[in-house]
């Protein structure tokens, strides 16, 4: 077939067709019902909806659930886009120089490189899209994590960075704050 592809003749386009057909039918959907997923719960609850290996790790849905006075340590993706879509309360989203009060109905967009935090004084429901995928290995890590272990600012940070992740605050006595990222 390479030399009856390189001819660009209308065998090749029909035989990318028939091999896009049959990759498609071989696929799956996948439901993840309310509440259902692999859950990660600590002090918050995080539940991956769709995986990595869902999606050929393109990307992966999450959704997490923040208690009033969540507050993520400041941090960055080196590869990985993260959408965030607001379903209940609200959160301040410090994205780089700009701070973004979103509220049910938000979506915020950061790309990889730049700087963000997330704080919610009420509590906050979103999902999240990361793309490309690996943020679940973060979160199972963490969750593996005794509660030494997850106030150890150096190891989440260490375990982080294994999963794409640069955390660039540390609170003054060393220990991690936040949730699930430290």
């Amino acid at each position: 077939t390479i030399g009856l592809c390189s001819a660009g003749g209308r065998l090749c386009n029909q035989l990318d067709r028939k091999q896009s057909r049959e990759a498609t039918m071989t696929a799956k959907g996948k439901h993840s019902p309310p509440g259902k997923g692999n859950i990660y719960a600590k002090a918050n609850e995080v539940i991956v909806k769709i995986t990595g290996g869902d999606t050929a790790q393109t990307f992966e849905v999450v959704e997490e659930n923040c208690k009033p006075g969540f507050q993520s340590r400041a941090h960055y993706h080196i590869k990985a886009y993260e959408t965030f879509y607001v379903f209940d309360g609200s959160a301040d989203f410090q994205v780089g120089d700009e701070l973004f009060h979103a509220t049910k109905g938000s979506c915020v967009h950061i790309p990889p490189g730049v700087p963000h935090q997330v704080t919610s004084k009420e509590g906050v429901r979103m999902l999240m899209i990361y793309s490309p995928a690996g943020t679940e290995g973060m979160f199972a890590d963490m969750h593996a994590l005794t509660q030494d272990q997850l106030m150890n600012a150096e190891l989440t940070r260490q375990l982080a960075l294994k999963h794409d992740t640069v955390m660039i605050e540390q609170s003054k006595d060393g220990r991690g704050k936040g949730t699930i990222l430290g």
